[in-house]
């Protein structure tokens, strides 16, 4: 659950640190040579395997022809990717087991248990491989590990407490900036980086838009730990729509497995709460409402001045001003707990407990 100081795991809340904006990928028409198939993937991790139902490779969604308008590359062969999430998803399949299926409230990402998302995490990557397979191109699942380090790069570095992380990242927003491409593949595992990067450039194009559609920055990794698949496109959207209920696939997922948790933010109290926070945050210096304006507005600014782009290529110019807004996120971070233990941080534990049940803080 996202709370609304530092979302740290101090008083049972998870840690989460908005994504670093990156650069959008402008893709061109995918247009590659095809590779050869592979058999329908299992999971590394023991879940059960995606299978590819009789007549599915029958209706492979990258086919090889010899018309040229779909692009040649130096192998002299061309292939056309079907735009159609079913499409490249037809055929694989996953029973999902009795962990996968409960959604009882935890302390993970959705508010589930670590076992569910470890089952669920298995079971979306042997459905991303098999839709892989089906597009002509090689993708070993990755195991929940290698899932769960880059959810974590994407947030914190680990053996920090929130306080030592908040001394020396902020929120991690602009301080951990590293760049386009970092966070975007990192959840995709060595094997399937290597199998990529040995790709040449149309067919790199062709395989990131296969398993990210239009949204390569959308990784499954990423999209899990912000706990929003909206952007997530191609075999990952096909396989988490499997998996994922309804509700968790869309942008706004409020994450509280009791419905009465969503009267939390509307409770008179903690609006009173975040009225008080906001006075004491200005009177540091700092105009935010909430800190959802804190994580956009270092978002935007951070923006300004990267562009997206790998932070060493940053002339000296806009390099001096990236560290001087990290330097201003850190503050920020330290105003916004500050103000968070005066004014917030009772109140919220109290309300969720009321709305939630006495666990809630668990």
């Amino acid at each position: 659950m996202k709370t609304p100081i530092e979302q740290g795991k101090e008083g049972g809340h998870s840690f989460r640190v908005l994504a670093p904006l990156m650069l959008a990928i402008v893709l061109v028409a995918a247009a590659c040579s095809s590779t050869s198939g592979t058999t329908a993937a299992t999971s590394q991790t023991g879940g059960s395997p995606a299978t590819t139902a009789p007549g599915g490779p029958d209706t492979l969604v990258a086919t090889t022809s010899p018309d040229a308008s779909a692009g040649t590359d130096s192998s002299g062969t061309t292939s056309t990717l079907a735009a159609d999430v079913a499409a490249l998803g037809k055929g694989c399949s996953v029973d999902l087991s009795a962990a996968a299926k409960n959604n009882a409230r935890g302390q993970e990402e959705f508010g589930l248990t670590e076992e569910t998302i470890i089952a669920r995490v298995d079971a979306v990557e042997s459905l991303i491989a098999c839709c892989a397979t089906n597009a002509g191109f090689e993708y070993s699942p990755v195991d929940y590990a290698t899932v769960r380090k880059a959810m974590d790069a994407n947030s914190k570095p680990s053996g920090l407490t929130g306080d030592e992380f908040r001394a020396q990242f902020g929120y991690g927003i602009t301080t951990l900036y590293a760049g386009a491409d970092s966070q975007a593949v990192i959840g995709m595992g060595q094997q399937n980086i290597r199998y990529r990067d040995s790709l040449s450039p149309t067919d790199r194009v062709a395989f990131e838009r296969t398993l990210f559609g239009d949204n390569p920055e959308a990784t499954f990794a990423v999209s899990l730990d912000d706990e929003n698949f909206a952007a997530t496109g191609g075999c990952t959207k096909f396989a988490v729509a499997q998996v994922f209920t309804p509700d968790q696939l869309g942008a706004s997922f409020v994450n509280y497995q009791n419905a009465a948790g969503v009267s939390i933010d509307q409770d008179p109290r903690i609006i009173a709460a975040y009225k008080d926070w906001a006075a004491c945050m200005r009177a540091d210096g700092y105009s935010y409402n909430n800190t959802s304006e804190i994580d956009a507005d270092l978002a935007t600014r951070l923006n300004a001045i990267t562009g997206g782009v790998d932070p060493a290529t940053l002339s000296s110019e806009a390099q001096a001003a990236l560290k001087q807004l990290q330097g201003e996120e850190i503050a920020i971070a330290a105003a916004d707990k500050k103000c968070a233990v005066q004014y917030v941080d009772d109140i919220q534990l109290k309300v969720e407990a009321e709305l939630l049940g006495p666990d809630a803080n668990q």
